[in-house]
């Protein structure tokens, strides 16, 4: 995936991406957002993606056709790639025919959203599109993902009327030609005041109190997130079924009590293997059943010590240095 797709996708899903990325709804503001980032970028690199073929003349205007905020409708960048953009509560019935992006575009898209979490979380059942490798889930931050790629540093929207936000569903920052640092400043203060981040995100889609309650209720979301993107990977690897620890169950018995939320690191099994995927780098690592067991015991239980009261202290060791050197931290 080139550059500019990867820098699109980051600011579809609220991820950090190499550049500041920034969707325009109507060319006219292409100057204006210009001069914006010309005056106080931070040193950041930026793409502005705006409707229409761009423009030879400054290599970080990329065009695009169609629209990446309206659901069941298509967006493209140049010939090569086009992108299916389709709301939650519909996605389990239709096929993916090649990259999706799936968005909480109403109240009723949430309320599906958190159903098919509940019944991972109690029962270990995820929803099947959800692991599709060509699928993903926009403004992460929204329904519980860290904010390391939420805010106007890292992606924003203008409106056609002008209006800055940070997403297509997100609430308003300022106009069209503010100073970054008032947008940031403003997009802070909207998360100082809301019970949950990213409060910004979703806002017109979701009614603020509903979303807060929500994850307020839910503080495995985060973590939920980051089994979606383990299965998905490992399905993007021929694994087409994984049982995910803290979601239906653990591996080791010791840790079917164990309340405590992962956020970096997340633990899957089959029959035959184990995997741990971490947040960082996004990477997946391959392991035997038993190193599986280990590393759980240690996300589990906290510590090498705590999980040496199960098993083997320099067993759990040895699976603890493994992802030192990996620069994994358990």
């Amino acid at each position: 995936m080139s550059g500019e797709k990867r820098d699109l996708m980051a600011w579809a899903t609220g991820r950090p991406g190499r550049s500041r990325a920034i969707v325009l709804e109507d060319t006219r503001h292409v100057g204006t957002v210009q001069e914006m980032l010309g005056a106080e970028s931070e040193g950041r690199s930026h793409l502005i993606f705006a409707p229409g073929e761009g423009t030879e003349s400054d290599e970080n205007v990329v065009g695009y056709g169609g629209s990446f905020a309206e659901c069941n409708a298509e967006a493209s960048l140049g010939d090569d790639f086009y992108l299916q953009v389709q709301n939650y509560s519909i996605s389990q019935y239709v096929s993916t025919m090649g990259p999706t992006l799936v968005r909480i575009a109403d109240e009723a898209d949430f309320e599906v959203w958190l159903s098919d979490a509940d019944t991972a979380r109690e029962k270990g059942e995820f929803a099947e599109f959800l692991a599709d490798p060509m699928l993903l889930l926009a403004d992460l931050p929204g329904l519980g993902a860290p904010l390391d790629g939420a805010g106007p540093r890292h992606r924003l929207y203008v409106r056609a009327d002008g209006e800055v936000t940070v997403s297509p569903y997100g609430s308003a920052l300022g106009r069209v030609g503010d100073d970054l640092k008032d947008l940031e400043a403003a997009w802070r203060q909207a998360n100082a005041a809301g019970a949950h981040p990213c409060a910004v995100t979703l806002a017109t889609a979701v009614p603020e109190a509903l979303r807060a309650a929500a994850l307020e209720s839910r503080p495995w979301l985060a973590e939920y997130l980051l089994a979606v993107d383990a299965l998905r990977d490992l399905r993007s690897r021929g694994v087409l079924r994984a049982h995910v620890s803290g979601f239906g169950g653990r591996l080791r018995p010791e840790n079917r009590t164990t309340e405590q939320v992962q956020t970096q690191h997340v633990l899957l099994w089959t029959d035959e293997s184990a995997y741990l995927h971490t947040s960082e780098g996004s990477r997946t690592f391959a392991l035997n059943r038993a190193a599986g067991e280990l590393a759980e015991l240690i996300l589990c239980q906290g510590s090498v010590d705590a999980a040496a009261q199960y098993a083997g202290r320099p067993a759990v060791l040895k699976v603890h240095e493994f992802f030192e050197r990996a620069g994994v931290v358990l």
